[in-house]
């Protein structure tokens, strides 16, 4: 999972390191988009620029985390000498805003981890190159801040609790590695996390790593490298990270880990809980550099003083019904998540594979009321960014946020490995994903209480016409609430379905629906194996004129039409009726009551 290509989508560059060291190739649509002005109005710029007056101070402040010795970058900005003879590759990547690597839409939110340039530093260091990088006065270069040494924990402190990773040997050459690591944590009863630090152990062939509280991506201890599919293999660290998993087990975002990553830290009170078999999964991508290396890097966990007061949930926008066409340079699909609480959003994940084009969370409140969140219209496989809120956003209860993603199939996207091919979900990067993550915490609470399942599939049902709009209950499956779903008609030849647990929302669109006489043969999927997977599920349903839905639900299934008659009767029984009927219903027992 999180599994990326090191292909640049417009550039040829040395990933692991951090650094542009080659052409841009950005369209100057998708420039003048992306690097709209941070600091709006004209850039008033000195007639001579100089390091020492200018430039320095730019660098410490944004650069030297990662170029500085020993650390994940190529080469040092700490110094003049160490700097001049890269000016022209400095100038190309920060002109194209491939350094600092930020991927997020100015116009639209503000991000507390926002470590893009501003207009006047690139206009800044652009000048000073086109003038030949003059020194100005050595003698007078501010000062750098002080950094914790390299290759130690940037928290600057031990850690309360580290969990040390296998050694991974990656050869100097051939196809990217992808690997899963489960350890089950022995974490100290009433203990709770406010801060996680991953420490690269060889940061020359560590392209990222996702880290997780909670199962997700885990596959097949015994499972070969698939490299054609992108396929992860799993190493479990102990006997505990074994245990069974449930369904519905839900992962929370612990950090990401690319070049230059801080450490993922809270605010005072706020962070996550823990328990005794709690499970931290870490996705890791590996990319040989040329030379052969050994990474054996460790997870620190920092507690949290005093009583927790506010719990961290990850929710996500997900359709599993992704299908990509072969050849499509701009498929769009959709998501949403729906807030069942008051609550506050606290950040961003988007997540997709290498034909990843762009994505965009747009909150509807309940008054009707849109605003764009989080606009990545250039998504870069090569980065995973979270982008933390510099304020938490107000989300009321029943608030929607749309997930908006796009993808390039075709030829003409330099990372996509086979355009031939029609695209579906799946783990690997050679197929693709559209999970839009969102961290939250309750605006009263210390933690969400659970949501009214039936009532919000009922909101998301409005969005579809009534008549076509199916409230469903599976036989034996009550914890969740009822399905919705969403039969094709005039307007629409896709089927949908919603379905919710706890604070989880499942979408998934159903494309090729099959009529046979008046039953419909729907074939979808929903989300399995600790959250990567996906599980294929069949719906076999017929309506009634008055609005009345019945059928059974087949699991781990896909169905044709000769397929009906051999597998009647073996699924999960269901039921329904439709938005229309239901309020039909409720009127007639209001008319009675009265």
């Amino acid at each position: 999972m999180f599994v990326q290509s090191l292909i640049g989508r417009s550039t040829s560059y040395l990933l692991t390191t951090g650094v542009l060291v080659s052409s841009i190739l950005a369209s100057p649509a998708v420039a003048a988009n992306v690097n709209a002005a941070k600091n709006n109005g004209a850039v008033d710029l000195p007639a001579q620029v100089t390091y020492s007056e200018h430039v320095a101070a730019i660098f410490n402040s944004n650069c030297i985390t990662c170029h500085r010795p020993n650390d994940v970058a190529p080469m040092s900005l700490l110094d003049y000498n160490s700097t001049r003879p890269w000016a022209k590759s400095i100038q190309r990547a920060v002109v194209s805003r491939d350094m600092p690597p930020w991927d997020a839409n100015p116009e639209h939110g503000k991000f507390a981890n926002d470590i893009s340039l501003s207009d006047r530093d690139v206009a800044l260091i652009s000048k000073w190159v086109d003038q030949g990088a003059k020194p100005g006065d050595l003698g007078a270069v501010p000062k750098a801040p002080e950094l914790p040494a390299a290759g130690s924990w940037k928290m600057g402190r031990e850690p309360d609790y580290v969990i040390d990773l296998a050694a991974i040997d990656v050869p100097d050459g051939g196809p990217d590695l992808f690997v899963t690591q489960v350890f089950g944590a022995e974490i100290p009863e009433g203990k709770w996390i406010q801060a996680l630090e991953l420490l690269p152990g060889n940061t020359d062939v560590l392209h990222h790593v996702v880290t997780y509280l909670g199962p997700f991506g885990i596959g097949d201890e015994d499972d070969e490298d698939n490299v054609s599919s992108g396929a992860a293999r799993t190493i479990f660290l102990n006997e505990a990270a074994r245990r069974p998993i449930g369904m519905v087990e839900a992962p929370r975002i612990g950090g990401v880990w690319v070049a230059g990553s801080p450490p993922t830290e809270f605010e005072t009170g706020i962070g996550h809980t823990t328990k005794p078999d709690l499970l931290f999964s870490f996705n890791m991508h590996y990319h040989p550099s040329g030379n052969a290396g050994t990474d054996a890097s460790k997870l620190g966990v920092y507690f949290g003083e005093g009583e927790i007061e506010k719990v961290i949930t990850t929710a996500f926008a997900v359709d599993m019904g992704l299908k990509i066409a072969a050849g499509d340079a701009d498929h769009r699909e959709d998501a949403l998540y729906i807030f069942a609480n008051d609550s506050k959003i606290l950040s961003f994940l988007p997540h997709m594979h290498n034909r990843g084009k762009s994505m965009k969370y747009t909150m509807q409140r309940p008054d009707g009321s849109r605003e764009v969140l989080l606009d990545v219209p250039a998504y870069d496989y090569d980065w995973q960014n979270i982008y933390r809120l510099e304020e938490p956003m107000f989300a009321p209860a029943g608030s929607i946020v749309y997930v908006e993603a796009h993808w390039d199939n075709s030829s003409e996207n330099p990372a996509n490995p086979d355009p031939s091919m029609e695209v579906p979900w799946g783990d690997g990067t050679n197929n693709e994903m559209l999970v839009g993550f969102i961290d939250f915490i309750d605006a009263e609470r210390m933690k969400p209480r659970g949501p009214r399942v039936n009532k919000q599939i009922e909101k998301l049902l409005t969005n579809h016409p009534a008549e076509s709009s199916y409230m469903v209950a599976m036989d034996g499956m009550g914890f969740a609430g009822k399905w919705g779903l969403v039969l094709p008609d005039e307007s629409s030849e896709t089927a949908e379905f919603y379905m919710m647990n706890d604070q989880l929302v499942f979408t998934n669109t159903i494309r090729n629906p099959v009529q046979v006489g008046n039953q419909w043969i729907l074939n979808g999927g929903i989300i399995a194996n600790a959250g990567g997977a996906r599980m294929p599920i069949a719906f076999v349903v017929e309506t009634t004129e008055d609005g009345q839905l019945t059928g059974e639900l087949h699991f781990n299934r896909e169905l044709e039409a000769k397929d009906l008659d051999k597998i009647r009767g073996k699924g999960r029984g269901l039921n329904g009726q439709s938005m229309v009927a239901k309020a039909a219903a409720a009127a007639q027992s209001s008319a009675g009551d009265n």
